[in-house]
């Protein structure tokens, strides 16, 4: 074989080699890449970022973590609000891995429920895949407390279906008061809301009231409670929930200091006195 035979054959195998790696490259990449066009919602109100859903996808598959790892993650990347990229990614994996997904499906029902809280008109799409999920769940074990607060919460805050959300907390409760046993913090902060909309007032603030009496330093409930005297017009009422809402907690004052906590609740009182 004389020189120019193995020069050309040596570039050649160069050329083809390098192509293969690319091609190879290329492939792997694509494999890696969250298909959005599939996985994602295609509904206004389902908004995500591509860049953080495939670098979380990336964490979620490179990385050497174990389920229990990947479980805390979702959990906290839901609660800083990336819900909708979670949902992504798992509706990917629910479709092309569905024995790991399964390890998943906690986080799953979360997102879905993150993204109906806390978007003001949720994707019906995924909304109707929620109520779905969460009805399977309900009609599996229906007298689990857990799987009926859900379902019912979903459907009320979705405005699904309303009456069907409220009955159920309703008959829940019921049944709890026949057999001597008082409804827990989930319940009676689903409960306040139920009352709430459906014009109970009176009933919604007393499940308030004993919520803030159980968990004297969460704010929320004092909120709620604010929006509840709104809808009644009652302003004092209305004033001294947003107080209490607004008044630093004891993880304020730790971070922040006593003097912290007298100028911020006589700016308050001045202000109401004020008005």
């Amino acid at each position: 074989m004389n020189k120019s035979m193995v020069i050309g054959l040596v570039t050649i195998l160069l050329t083809t080699s390098g192509c293969s790696t690319i091609g190879m490259n290329r492939h792997l990449e694509q494999e890696q890449t969250v298909n959005t066009d599939k996985y994602a919602y295609d509904d206004e109100n389902f908004v995500y970022n591509n860049e953080t859903l495939q670098e979380l996808a990336d964490r979620f598959r490179l990385e050497d973590l174990s389920t229990t790892n990947i479980n805390s993650i979702m959990e906290e990347e839901i609660e800083n609000g990336r819900y909708n990229e979670i949902i992504i990614y798992l509706r990917e994996l629910r479709a092309e891995e569905p024995e790991e997904a399964a390890s998943f499906s906690d986080r799953y029902t979360e997102a879905l429920q993150a993204h109906v809280e806390n978007t003001d008109e949720p994707a019906q799409p995924l909304v109707q895949d929620a109520a779905d999920i969460l009805q399977n769940q309900y009609e599996s074990q229906p007298e689990n407390e857990e799987n009926i607060i859900n379902y019912a919460t979903l459907l009320m805050e979705s405005e699904h279906d309303v009456d069907k959300g409220t009955s159920l907390l309703f008959d829940l409760e019921e049944d709890l008061q026949e057999n001597g046993e008082e409804p827990g913090r989930d319940l009676l902060l689903a409960l306040a809301q139920a009352y709430s909309i459906t014009g109970d007032y009176e009933q919604s603030l007393e499940r308030y009231d004993t919520l803030t009496t159980l968990d004297a330093e969460d704010p929320t409930h004092f909120y709620r409670m604010s929006e509840v005297y709104a809808k009644i017009d009652d302003q004092e009422g209305e004033r001294e929930a947003l107080t209490q809402a607004f008044e630093p907690t004891s993880d304020f004052l730790e971070s922040y200091g006593d003097d912290s906590y007298t100028l911020y609740k006589d700016y308050l009182r001045d202000s109401i006195e004020n008005e």
